[in-house]
C-alpha cells in the first residue's frame, strides 16, 4: 500500500509541474487550491478495502427502518400521489424453492419475512424436489402458526420453472419476489417496496441493493450497490441478483418461466424483459443479504451454457446473431455481435504540428485493423511544422484517406462537426491523433453496438502506456462535472462488480474514441461549438440519452492513449461551469448508471465514506 502511495503522490507531483512549466506559477497555485479545498487527500490516498470502507459507510448512513404500518390492502398515498388521493399498496408474493435448501438458511429467511414492517405479504415455500424430513417437519409448523405461509406441493415431479408458473397463474394482482433460501430481506424492505411501488405509479419491476451476512461475526460484506436498469449489462451477467419484485401480470404476460432453462430460469426471464418497454425502478438500499457459505451447489457447467444460450436466444429477438462465452473467474458473459450489414465508417482525425504521434495513429490503423470499409479523414488545424505538411502532403495521395483544411482558433466541436458534413460513412468515428489501435477488431466492437437501433454514442477502453485504464466510460457528476470510470486503475482488474470488463450501459463516452452512426449525430445537432475544448463530449451523450438513445462502453474495442500530447492539460473552468449550469437538473438527479453510495471523488468506485 505504502509503494502505491507513493506512486500517487509522485503522478501528482509530476503532473503539477507540467502544469506548471505550461501555465505559470498563478494557474497552478489556484488549480492545487481548489483541488484540495474540493477533494481534500483522500482523493488520491490508495482505496482502503470494499469491507473497511463497507462498515464505515454502515456507521455513517445506514438508518433504522421506517415504519409502514401498512395493515390492510387500502392506504392514502404518499410521495407523489395526489393529496388524498387512494391508492392500493401492492401484496407481495415472496416465492421460495425448497429443495436444496438448508433447515437453517431456511429458518434465517423466513425469520426475516416474520419480522418484516407490513403485514402485506404472502410467502408461498414451493417444493421443487424431493424435501428432507426436517424441512418437512419445519414446514408443517409454520404454515399451522401463520396462515400467510403456505405450501405448494409437487407430487408430480415438476421441473422448478412449471411449479412457478402454475403457482404465478393462480395468483392474485401484486407483485412476485422470488428469493433463493440462501439469504434474508433486510428489515423494512417489504415496505420500501410497498412505498416505491405507490410512490411510482406501479412500476413493472423494482430492485434494490444487497450485501453479504457473516452469521458467526455477524458482520455485513461485499455490498452490492447496483446501477439504474441497463439492459445491455444484464447481457453480461445478471447484476439484478436479488431482491427483484415483478408484477405478476407482466410474469403472465411473458409467458412465465421456461422449462429449457430449469438452471437459470429466472435469468432467462429477466432478459426477457430487455425486448419490453420496460418501467423498473431502483430502490437505491440494501433490502437483503446473502449468508455466507450457503450457495446452492449446481451443476454449474450446465448453467452456464444455460446462461449462455439465453443470452443468444435474447440478441436472437432482436434480430442479431451473436457469439457467447461465459468465464469461471469473473462469472461474467462476453459476447460478441456478427455485423448485419458492412456499412462504410469514417474516422475523423483533428491534428496541428504532429506528424510524428498523427502518424503513429494512422500506421496503427492501416496495419492492424481487420474491418475494410472505412476512410480516414485528416483535419488540419493549421499546421506549420515541416515535417507536419509534408506528411499531410503524402496522405493526399493516399488511398483512403482525405486531407480538410480548417485553419483559425481550435474549437473541437467546430473541427469534427465539419468532418462530419464531409464524411461518406453512415457510421462516425471521433478519434484523437494521439490514440494507437490495440485490439485489430476495435471497428467492429464499436460497429456490433453502433448498428443497433437504439444506441447512441460507443465508447472503447483506453489505456496508458503503462497498462492502466485512461478511460472505461464516464460517470457525471464525478469529481464536479464528469470524470472517467476506473481511471488509473489496473487494467488487469475486473474492477468493481466487474465493471470494467463488462460490456455496459454509461452515461458518457469520450470522443477520443467515439462511434455513432451519423444520422443520430445528424438528429440530436452535432458538438456543442460553446464548449470549444472540453465537456463537448458528455454534453452530446446527454443530448443523446434525452433523444431517446443509450449510451454503450466496451472493452472488446481498445486502444493506447497517450493522453494530452496534443492539446495539454488545461481545463477550461468556463467551459466546466457552462456545463453544469446547461446539465444542472442532469447533475442533480444523479448518473443513472452509478449509485449514489458510491464516491464522486474518486474514479476507482469506492464508497462515499
Amino acid at each position: 500500500m505504502m509503494s502505491n502511495l507513493i506512486g500517487s503522490v509522485s503522478e501528482l507531483c509530476r503532473k503539477g509541474l507540467r502544469i506548471f512549466q505550461a501555465y505559470g506559477a498563478l494557474y497552478f497555485f489556484r488549480r492545487t487550491f481548489k483541488f484540495l479545498d474540493r477533494y481534500k487527500w483522500r482523493s488520491i490516498l490508495v482505496p482502503e478495502d470494499i469491507n473497511t470502507q463497507y462498515q464505515k459507510w454502515l456507521r455513517k448512513y445506514e438508518r433504522a427502518p421506517e415504519t409502514t404500518g401498512i395493515t390492510g390492502a387500502e392506504r392514502i398515498a404518499g410521495g407523489k400521489g395526489t393529496p388524498g388521493e387512494k391508492k392500493l399498496y401492492p401484496l407481495t408474493y415472496v416465492l421460495i424453492l425448497l429443495s436444496k435448501c438448508e433447515v437453517k438458511a431456511l429458518k434465517l429467511m423466513v425469520k426475516s419475512i416474520l419480522g418484516q414492517d407490513t403485514d402485506q405479504w404472502i410467502l408461498m415455500l414451493i417444493e421443487d424436489g424431493p424435501v428432507v424430513p426436517d424441512i418437512r417437519d419445519y414446514l408443517v409448523q409454520l404454515s399451522e402458526r401463520d396462515n400467510r405461509i403456505q405450501i405448494v406441493k409437487n407430487e408430480a415431479g415438476e421441473k422448478p420453472g412449471l411449479v412457478l408458473n402454475r403457482v404465478i397463474n393462480n395468483l392474485k394482482s401484486g407483485y412476485v419476489l422470488l428469493l433463493e433460501e440462501t439469504g434474508i430481506l433486510r428489515p423494512g424492505a417489504i415496505g420500501c417496496f410497498a412505498r416505491e411501488a405507490v410512490e411510482s405509479n406501479y412500476p413493472d419491476i423494482i430492485y434494490g441493493d444487497e450485501d453479504t451476512l457473516d452469521t458467526v461475526t455477524r458482520r455485513r460484506l461485499n455490498p452490492v450497490f447496483k446501477p439504474g436498469w441497463s439492459s445491455v449489462l444484464l447481457h453480461s451477467f445478471n447484476y439484478l441478483g436479488s431482491p427483484v419484485i415483478i408484477k405478476k401480470e407482466l410474469l403472465e404476460k411473458l409467458g412465465g418461466f421456461r422449462e429449457d432453462y430449469n438452471r437459470c430460469f429466472n435469468y432467462e426471464l429477466l432478459l426477457r424483459l430487455t425486448d419490453c418497454e420496460l418501467n423498473a425502478k431502483r430502490i437505491p438500499r440494501v433490502l437483503f443479504s446473502k449468508i455466507a457459505g450457503t450457495s446452492r451447489k449446481e451443476e454449474t457447467e450446465t448453467k452456464e451454457i444455460q446462461k449462455s444460450a439465453a443470452v443468444r436466444e435474447s440478441f436472437l429477438r432482436k434480430g442479431y446473431d451473436s457469439r457467447v462465452t461465459y468465464s469461471k473467474n469473473t462469472g461474467t458473459l462476453t459476447y460478441r455481435l456478427n455485423i448485419r450489414k458492412v456499412e462504410p465508417v469514417s474516422i475523423i482525425i483533428p491534428t496541428k504540428n504532429n506528424a510524428e504521434v498523427l502518424q503513429r495513429c494512422l500506421d496503427s490503423i492501416r496495419e492492424k485493423s481487420t474491418y475494410s470499409s472505412y476512410e480516414v479523414i485528416i483535419i488540419d488545424n493549421g499546421s506549420s511544422d515541416e515535417n507536419t505538411l509534408n506528411y499531410l502532403s503524402s496522405l493526399e495521395v493516399t488511398e483512403g484517406f482525405r486531407v480538410l483544411r480548417y485553419p483559425g482558433e481550435f474549437n473541437y466541436p467546430e473541427i469534427n462537426n465539419f468532418g462530419a458534413a464531409e464524411a461518406g460513412g453512415s457510421h462516425l468515428v471521433f478519434l484523437n491523433d494521439d490514440t494507437e489501435i490495440i485490439s485489430a477488431d476495435w471497428l467492429e466492437a464499436l460497429l456490433e453496438h453502433s448498428q443497433m437501433p437504439d444506441t447512441g454514442a460507443v465508447g472503447a477502453l483506453l489505456l496508458f502506456p503503462n497498462g492502466l485504464i485512461q478511460h472505461a466510460g464516464v460517470v457525471v457528476g464525478m469529481r464536479g462535472s464528469a470524470s472517467h470510470a476506473f481511471y488509473k486503475c489496473d487494467a488487469n482488474s475486473p474492477g468493481y462488480m466487474n465493471l470494467a470488463g463488462c460490456v455496459r450501459n454509461v452515461s458518457a463516452v469520450t470522443a477520443a474514441c467515439m462511434m455513432i452512426e451519423k444520422a443520430k449525430f445528424d438528429r440530436v445537432g452535432g458538438f456543442n461549438t460553446s464548449f470549444r475544448v472540453a465537456m463537448n463530449d458528455i454534453d452530446l451523450c446527454i443530448r443523446l440519452l434525452r433523444a431517446g438513445f443509450y449510451n454503450i462502453f466496451t472493452p472488446h474495442a481498445s486502444l493506447l492513449h497517450h493522453e494530452s500530447l496534443t492539446r495539454g492539460e488545461f481545463v477550461n473552468e468556463e467551459e466546466i461551469n457552462l456545463f453544469t449550469s446547461v446539465h444542472k437538473d442532469f447533475l442533480e438527479k444523479g448518473d443513472p448508471y452509478y449509485h449514489p453510495a458510491l464516491s464522486l471523488e474518486r474514479n476507482d468506485y469506492s464508497l462515499a465514506v
